[in-house]
């Protein structure tokens, strides 16, 4: 029970209370990482999510980064360089 008071109170001191939506796996997750400040965390939730989509979808990031490419290639160039 202590080291349970001693996160959460970790987490409330990091964040000036608890964070709203914030899950006991949340809590959990964040004692693992030793991430107190939710948006700090919510960061690193964000890379983890993105870096298992690249590994399971290899493909699909490719495809997405040529389009990319292609996009902003494109939406450089003014008008009348387009025309020409």
């Amino acid at each position: 029970m202590g080291r349970m008071k001693d996160l959460c109170i970790e987490i409330i001191e990091a964040n000036g209370g608890i964070p709203e939506g914030m899950t006991i796996a949340d809590a959990v997750r964040m004692k693992e990482l030793e991430i107190f400040e939710w948006k700090q965390y919510e960061r690193e939730q964000k890379k983890d999510r993105i870096q298992q989509y690249q590994s399971q979808n290899p493909g699909e990031v490719a495809k997405i980064e040529q389009a990319t490419k292609k996009f902003t290639k494109t939406y450089r160039t003014t008008k009348e360089e387009r025309s020409e």
